[in-house]
């Protein structure tokens, strides 16, 4: 693989990143081993695993469950790097790998509040990092005994519990600003609905960059047959969980889109969540996100996918004329309505009678009133009963039934 295979320079706060895609942090950035075969597959950059000082107050193997056909990640427990663990991880990465930044992703959790935060920022970027990423996101912790209603008095909080408090970000972004030279990332949660608020004030506070992250704390499905047996292998009850993967994608676009429209156009921004393929990578790009985080994907499947995911990425760009990834950024972002301003075509649901096999599916749809049997039990559409809703369109499995545009007449609203 040569260096032609992967490159796509982006420049963001004086750091070039290789291409637009980097390893989130997590799993699969917390060795030096792994942090070497993300640099030899091409990866522009990595978040090493989330370090916490003082050492978290809880750190457990991990417990993980990957539902492919769903594209659901989730975990109840999970290790988290010490303050040595995580300058050595850096400081032998460094000498390691070649072009890969490194970005160390850190959280103060002890007693001396901000200047703990500035201690440990100084400490990375002696130790090598590239960027200092402030994780005010990572919901679990505190935020797990918030969810759970438990008292947290006593208790450091952390990640979300922080991150959805915007003079929180605020004040942690300054002071970690004050203390360093490096580029200061904040990576924030979207727990609370307070995502845009917060990533404006990350910026105004110094940041040179926001990062969303997709995962949510939710309750994973459990066996009705046998409710109290637990999800989890080797884990004797249920929990609240962190869910991540590719279920979560329209979630997390809608994080890029929020904050996008709240940073401004320039701002930069990194999208996290669900991103499988170059076609997932092109959406973050039209919705505002200027590099791309993935990191679920690089559980279940590695590092070595990402040249295949960029070459395919190339191909798309010249077949549409973008010349650069940052030529995607934004695309549609003045292009979504609100719900008073959607123009909507009249037009009816139109059904292919040699196509249809007359399984009978359109003609269940519940709130449906314009699909009937005909003749040899192949559903018709009344025309003027149908609303143009779509629904029977997306559940045909032949694709038989389109839906057919009509010309609006001088009385008929089309809005």
């Amino acid at each position: 693989m040569s260096a032609a295979d992967v490159d796509m320079p982006i420049t963001i706060a004086g750091l070039t990143f290789r291409n637009p895609f980097m390893v989130g942090s997590g799993p699969t950035t917390k060795t030096v081993e792994q942090l070497v075969e993300a640099d030899r597959c091409g990866w522009a950059a990595a978040a090493i695993k989330l370090t916490i000082d003082p050492p978290p107050y809880i750190n457990r193997e991990p417990r993980y469950r990957w539902f492919d056909k769903r594209g659901l990640h989730m975990f109840t427990a999970d290790r988290r790097l010490n303050l040595d663990e995580g300058l050595r991880l850096v400081e032998a990465a460094r000498g390691k790998t070649q072009h890969l930044l490194l970005l160390a992703n850190i959280t103060y959790a002890g007693p001396d509040g901000l200047s703990g935060w500035a201690r440990m920022a100084r400490r990375f970027a002696d130790a090598g990092a590239h960027a200092i990423e402030l994780n005010l996101c990572c919901p679990n912790m505190s935020f797990n005994l918030d969810v759970g209603g438990k008292d947290p008095t006593g208790r450091p909080t952390s990640g979300a519990s922080v991150g959805q408090d915007e003079q929180a970000v605020a004040d942690i972004v300054a002071t970690t600003r004050e203390a360093i030279d490096l580029p200061v990332i904040a990576k924030i949660t979207p727990e609370g609905g307070r995502l845009g608020l917060v990533a404006r004030r990350a910026f105004q506070a110094g940041a040179h960059c926001v990062a969303g992250t997709a995962n949510r704390l939710g309750v994973p499905e459990f066996d009705i047959r046998d409710p109290f047996k637990p999800v989890y292998g080797l884990q004797n009850t249920h929990s609240v969980s962190c869910l991540s993967g590719e279920w979560v994608k329209p979630l997390a676009l809608r994080d890029v889109y929020e904050m996008r429209l709240a940073c401004g156009p320039h701002a930069p921004l990194i999208g996290y969540g669900g991103v499988r393929t170059y076609a997932d990578a092109v959406q973050y790009a039209m919705l505002g996100a200027d590099l791309v985080g993935i990191c679920t994907e690089t559980m279940v499947n590695g590092f070595g996918f990402l040249p295949k995911l960029i070459g395919q990425l190339r191909a798309y760009m010249s077949d549409m004329g973008f010349e650069s990834f940052s030529a995607m950024k934004n695309l549609l972002v003045d292009r979504f309505a609100t719900a008073d301003e959607l123009v909507l075509q009249p037009g009816h649901a139109s059904i292919d009678q040699i196509q249809c096999n007359a399984c009978g599916r359109c003609l269940r749809i519940g709130h449906c009133h314009a699909i009937e049997s005909g003749e040899g039990d192949k559903p018709n559409v009344r025309v003027l009963d149908c609303t143009g809703c779509g629904t029977c369109v997306d559940i045909c499995p032949t694709g038989a039934i389109k839906l057919v545009q009509e010309s609006p007449s001088s009385d008929q609203p089309t809005t």
